[in-house]
């Protein structure tokens, strides 16, 4: 049983672009992978990554999981299609982000999957006085 957050720090060009892990057990790497591409090959914004929906497969049991409601019924069609067993989910992890816009503003990220998100003011972190 996985029982870490999988603390991802993403920068680019020496920056950092996102930060982000969630609690959830055997769904926290796609979790997370799924709010890291969302921001670096989707160019997403850190809200619109975070709310996208997830999947899940693991090699025992064989299955995927999806959140129930995020998924069109001819995709799933699909997966049973090509032999697949699948099966619905409430919600999958609890991503816990800070993603930072082009701009230098930081934005706290509270996953809406659970009534605990909680995310702070925006912060601009290249308009920082100095000696901080």
């Amino acid at each position: 049983m996985l029982s870490s957050m999988t603390p991802t720090i993403v920068t680019r060009n020496g920056k950092v672009v996102l930060v982000t892990g969630s609690p959830g057990g055997r769904t926290i790497i796609n979790t997370v992978l799924t709010v890291v591409l969302g921001v670096t090959e989707y160019g997403l914004s850190g809200r619109e990554a975070v709310d996208l929906p997830r999947i899940h497969h693991q090699w025992m049991p064989d299955r995927i999981s999806y959140e129930e409601d995020q998924f069109k019924p001819p995709a799933i069609a699909g997966l049973r299609t090509l032999g697949h067993e699948v099966a619905s989910a409430p919600r999958q992890g609890d991503a816990h982000t800070v993603w930072v816009a082009s701009d230098g503003t930081a934005y706290g990220v509270p996953d809406k999957r659970t009534q605990d998100g909680k995310a702070s003011v925006p912060v601009n972190l290249t308009a920082r006085p100095a000696g901080r």
